[in-house]
């Protein structure tokens, strides 16, 4: 008698999983936007004739893509870590019999 095949499957995600998983993809979606937001807010105004509104415009637009892209690598690591561990647990199920009814 040879031994049964066995099929290693992932259980689902609780609800708190499933939150934590849209929270990451959430989150990275806003960065991207806060940092093109940032771009098109910004540019307008460093090419304008004030040379002070252009250097206002540029240190606001630097100090804004420096502190997003401060966030966005932690909050990647804190929500993905989170996203990891909060997966379904590994099961082992025998496999169907080959010619088995569907």
């Amino acid at each position: 008698m040879a031994e049964p095949v066995l099929l290693e499957v992932r259980e689902r995600r609780s609800r708190f999983g499933r939150v934590v998983k849209w929270s990451f993809w959430a989150f990275q979606l806003l960065m991207l936007l806060g940092s093109l937001g940032t771009c098109a807010a910004v540019t307008p105004f460093l090419a304008g004739p004030d040379p002070e509104v252009a250097m206002g415009a540029g240190l606001f637009g630097a100090m804004a893509i420096g502190t997003l892209w401060t966030l966005w690598p932690l909050g990647t690591l804190v929500l993905g870590l989170l996203a990891l561990l909060t997966r379904g647990r590994k099961r082992l199920i025998p496999a169907p019999e080959p010619g088995g009814s569907p």
